[in-house]
């Protein structure tokens, strides 16, 4: 009997998954791809929702900022109905505590901007120039403000371009890199003083509290002023004098600027009671209103005329 021919084995071929298998494997790939796209289209919408929700409250917190301003103004129109003073003991001097307000709180202050000395003096020409000049070089000289720079401020403000000795005007500027022209009108803003040659941005920072930005011929309030501001006015008084002096003036706020000068103790030198007052017209407001996460700060200047409702000469909201 022959022998049977032998044949090798065929190899065995691995199984191939089914084709329920596959279906399987697409449908999870195809849930966890939609999963993914509702997660980013969740986060998308989330973002876009508190976007929303902030800026909603930065518009309520500005439009809240905005209306406290207008409160102010009520606040002194009814000062003035009352008083032929304005002193720190007023209502309007205290600062306005948090307001609880739905989803936030407003507070604020009220500055007698005539309770600091008035910049634009250095440019108003004539007797006002040379007295609020001297006291403006007084205040530079005790708190470290730019004393050498002070005729190049004047140049700055005054109308003429005429260079005043030490001072700047634009051909001085017209050197510099880019080219600039001095203003030649009165500043609105503190802030501007810093291009201003010869003036150092930490000289200027340690006066600015007690600078203010008027028209020409605004008088200081002494009883507002600061013992600062106050050492300015007067020579000859030590920091303990202002400091009992300024309790005597809390206690009774001056009527007169004649009751001023015969209040002041003895050693004490007034140049003159010209461009002092007790009473004043301007005034600076700040605001800081909160709603929710959001929060907004406005500043505006106040001007209160005689007889006449509190106008609003600038603001700003951020």
């Amino acid at each position: 009997m022959g022998r049977a021919a032998l044949t090798p084995a065929s190899p065995r071929r691995p199984p191939r998954p089914s084709a329920r298998g596959a279906a399987v494997l697409l449908a999870m790939l195809l849930a966890a791809l939609a999963a993914a796209i509702a997660a980013t289209l969740f986060s998308d919408q989330q973002r876009w929702s508190r976007g929303v929700e902030y800026r909603r409250d930065q518009v309520q917190a500005q439009a809240l900022a905005l209306a406290a301003i207008q409160w102010t103004r009520q606040i002194l129109d009814d000062d003035a109905r009352t008083s032929t003073l304005d002193h720190p003991g007023e209502p309007w001097a205290f600062d306005l505590p948090p307001v609880p307000v739905e989803n936030g709180d407003v507070r604020g202050a009220i500055v007698d901007a005539q309770s600091r000395l008035n910049i634009n003096a250095l440019g108003a020409g004539g007797a006002e120039e040379r007295r609020g000049g001297e006291r403006i070089a007084r205040l530079f000289a005790q708190r470290g403000g730019p004393v050498a720079a002070i005729p190049a401020l004047a140049d700055w403000i005054d109308r003429d371009d005429l260079t005043r000795t030490d001072g700047a005007e634009d051909d001085a500027y017209a050197r510099l890199d880019p080219p600039a022209v001095a203003a030649n009108a009165p500043v609105i803003r503190t802030a501007e003083l810093a291009v201003v040659r010869g003036v150092a941005a930490p000289a200027l920072a340690a006066v600015t509290p007690y600078l203010a930005v008027l028209p020409g011929g605004t008088p200081v309030n002494v009883n507002t002023a600061s013992p600062v501001v106050l050492a300015a006015l007067v020579d000859g008084l030590t920091t303990d004098q202002w400091s009992a002096f300024v309790d005597g003036r809390a206690r009774k706020p001056f009527t007169t600027v004649a009751e001023f000068r015969a209040r002041l103790p003895e050693g004490a030198r007034l140049d003159g009671e010209d461009g002092l007052a007790v009473k004043s017209d301007w005034f600076y407001v700040t605001i800081e209103a909160r709603q929710g996460l959001s929060v907004a700060r406005a500043r505006a200047l106040l001007f209160r005329g005689a007889g006449r409702a509190s106008a609003v000469v600038w603001q700003t909201v951020e």
